[in-house]
């Protein structure tokens, strides 16, 4: 059909709908009817082959390309007066139903599945993208192409996430449109039903998803996906190799990049120290240099990085001033680093190629501070990532096209004081920069990923993702945070421009996805969490100990023999049932177990001030997110402001902690809501959508594409996103 769809369009001419008495009458005869043709169908088939099938060859020789030439002159009038009938008859059930119903109103936004290829959407997930956050950015105008999204579109006021409200959970719901006790994302780890209470498992993985993705359910219906990048995607095979938990054929519909679950090794700070002289034999000769050239070696990541200092008589710096850097003494394929001072892009990055986990990965060096004489440099370098697909193919292609693929900046590094020390250790704002430039080296190489799958893949749907501003907020947001009672208002001045300037990168994104995404489709900005200050930490561990529920062995691991609950790292309490490896508790204690365990938490004070406001049991709460499953906890903490919560076995209950931005604590409060908002085609232009849940955004996406929600989604579609069609003529 697919050859001859001018021709079935003019051709398709459906009679007018009628009430039918009896559906099933009409049913049975539509089966006899198509029956029937069926035989004559198969007769013309017959007619339209030539020629012989060939043993050889793997194809059936007879059916050549003129094959269907012959068969549409049999048939396709055939096929124009069946489809005419088919449309006739389900208008006619439609009509039949609705007056059976009462004639009721009918909503004039739905969209039946003749949108679908006709319209496409693609789905940016900003990492962190808290809804307070983002109003205050487009109110100050740092944000202005969100700006811009908001007024053409739709804009919700806040999106309710999940219990914990943590990255994988949050994305979970988004991609499925089911809560964490329906998809099995529960934290950021999960518990393996039957495991141990101290086991856990990646709640990134996919192989913890038991909720079909967006992605899934639009390729199994025949619509394109793109995902560039989406938590739960890896390991390919759940989707389509050997695991196959999600039924449906997806064909080469789905395409799916991951530069995230690869390789464990993080990005580095060198100074001079950890440049070793070296005795290299250079493949060619050295580029031109005043004075001494000083060979050198950086050996990491298994590999070694040959170094060259020099003095580079271009340059009316004195004294060293350029660094060399190249694998395998080959001064033809390396970079040229100069200390150039910190700027608002990521142009003094250097990428280099290396390889890794059996692939090319790029890894990216700055070289941001060198001495004349050597004696001292700063010299950073991106952690390796290798960008992997379900189609090999793709990846060289991507890689050649982007560069390689940069996931996260040098967050860790600089809060460690690497960059430099930070504001509030002394510093002067050069480290910040330096900070904001890896900032900048992530959007652009994101930013290029993009253009590949939108430019070089087959896309009707496209989801891609950016770690920020969420990376930045774990640093700075305890200190911008005002409801800390150690906030100090001068630093937190110092230290917002910055943060505008990460969301402002993190904007120009939104700017090129509106641009690129054409006019035939819809843009989506959502995110995972919210965001809150905190300076003080929380061990529910230590109390549990205290209280008799958790017992150690001699070196300091939990004594499963002796412990009947646990607090994990997925941020929820777990009760030692026999039914878990180690097991002890016995199914007529848990009852009692879970009142010792909530009124030990509930109890734990910071000087007079209680530290857990409530203990939830997901059995019994009621309302959204819900939360627990098979994967998740026996008991949740509501927290009270200010306190985040460690899985630590030791040390004090409460501490005093540097300031942070967390993400953790009840999702019903404003400040953990998400943002979202969308624009383009069949979006509602200004519309104010209120509070939205996480679970809706999904169903209202595909319905833009014209396809089923994914398969256990519970969410609702969010019609006040969607735009207005002409008024349907009045049925009888």
């Amino acid at each position: 059909m697919e050859r001859n769809l001018e021709q079935l369009d003019a051709a398709v001419q459906p009679g007018a709908a009628e009430v039918v008495s009896d559906p099933w009458a009409l049913a049975l005869f539509a089966l006899r009817e198509s029956y029937l043709h069926s035989l004559q169908v198969l007769a013309s088939d017959r007619e339209s082959v030539r020629g012989r099938d060939l043993a050889e060859t793997p194809e059936d020789d007879r059916y050549d390309d003129a094959y269907y030439s012959r068969f549409w002159a049999r048939e396709g009038t055939r096929v124009a007066a069946r489809l005419s009938a088919s449309a006739s008859a389900t208008g006619s059930l439609w009509l039949s139903a609705w007056e059976e119903a009462g004639k009721p109103a009918l909503d004039e936004s739905y969209r039946v599945p003749y949108v679908r290829h006709r319209s496409r959407v693609v789905l940016l997930s900003l990492d962190g993208s808290a809804a307070p956050i983002l109003d205050d950015a487009v109110a100050r105008g740092v944000m202005p192409n969100l700006a811009e999204l908001r007024q053409r579109g739709a804009v919700a006021r806040g999106s309710l996430t999940t219990r914990p409200s943590k990255t994988a959970p949050g994305h979970a719901a988004l991609y499925t449109g089911a809560w964490s006790d329906g998809n099995g994302i529960a934290g950021n780890e999960v518990s393996p039903p039957g495991a141990a209470v101290t086991d856990s498992a990646d709640g990134y993985s996919a192989l913890s998803l038991r909720a079909e993705p967006i992605w899934a359910a639009a390729a199994r219906q025949d619509v394109e996906v793109t995902v560039v990048s989406a938590t739960h995607v890896h390991p390919f095979g759940t989707y389509v190799g050997a695991d196959k938990r999600f039924p449906g054929y997806y064909g080469r519909k789905l395409t799916l990049f991951d530069g995230y679950h690869n390789l464990e090794a993080r990005d580095r700070v060198y100074a001079a120290a950890d440049l070793q002289p070296a005795e290299t034999a250079w493949l060619g000769p050295l580029p031109a240099h005043e004075g001494e050239a000083r060979a050198l070696a950086i050996e990491d990541l298994g590999l070694r990085f040959d170094a060259l200092l020099y003095d580079d008589p271009r340059d009316p710096a004195h004294g060293f001033d350029t660094l060399y850097l190249t694998l395998d003494g080959d001064p033809r394929g390396g970079v040229t680093l100069k200390p150039l001072a910190p700027r608002p892009d990521a142009s003094a990055f250097a990428g280099v190629s290396v390889p890794l986990a059996g692939a090319e990965s790029a890894v990216y060096f700055r070289l941001f501070a060198l001495s004349p004489d050597g004696s001292a440099l700063t010299l950073y370098r991106t952690a390796p990532h290798v960008l992997r697909s379900n189609k090999p193919r793709l990846e060289t292609a991507a890689f050649d096209a982007t560069g390689g693929f940069v996931g996260n900046g040098a967050g860790p590094s600089y809060e460690k004081g690497g960059l430099g020390p930070p504001l509030w250790d002394g510093g002067d704002g050069t480290a910040e920069r330096r900070y904001l430039e890896t900032v900048a080296l992530v959007v652009r190489q994101l930013a290029r990923l993009d253009d590949f799958a939108l430019d070089r893949t087959g896309w009707e749907l496209l989801l891609t993702y950016l770690p920020y501003p969420d990376e930045a907020l774990h640093v700075w947001y305890g200190y911008l945070d005002p409801s800390l009672p150690r906030h100090d208002r001068a630093l937190a001045a110092r230290l917002r421009p910055f943060l505008d300037e990460v969301l402002r990168l993190a904007d120009t994104e939104i700017g090129h996805l509106l641009r690129r995404a054409g006019a035939d489709a819809a843009v989506a900005v959502a995110g995972d969490h919210g965001f809150v200050g905190v300076d003080r930490s929380f061990k529910p561990n230590v109390v549990l100990r205290q209280a008799g529920l958790l017992a150690l062995d001699v070196g300091g691991h939990v004594d499963l023999a002796h412990t009947r609950a646990y607090y994990a790292p997925g941020q929820f309490v777990l009760i030692n049932r026999i039914a878990r490896a180690g097991g002890i508790v016995r199914p007529e204690e848990e009852d009692a177990v879970r009142r010792d365990v909530a009124q030990a938490l509930r109890a734990a004070r910071d000087g007079a001030a209680a530290v857990v406001l409530d203990v939830l049991d997901p059995r019994t709460a009621r309302g959204d997110p819900t939360f627990g499953g098979p994967a998740g906890g026996d008991l949740y903490l509501s927290m009270a402001p200010g306190y985040s919560v460690s899985a630590g076995l030791d040390g004090p209950p409460v501490a005093t902690t540097r300031p942070r931005g967390d993400h953790f604590l009840d999702p019903e409060r404003p400040a953990m809501h998400a943002g979202f908002a969308l624009a383009g085609s069949g979006v509602a232009e200004g519309a104010a959508l209120g509070e939205v849940r996480q679970v809706d955004i999904a169903p209202t996406l595909c319905l833009l594409l014209g396809i089923e929600p994914p398969a256990q989604a519970t969410g609702s579609v969010l019609t006040g996103a969607l735009a207005r069609r002409q008024p349907m003529a009045p049925l009888r």
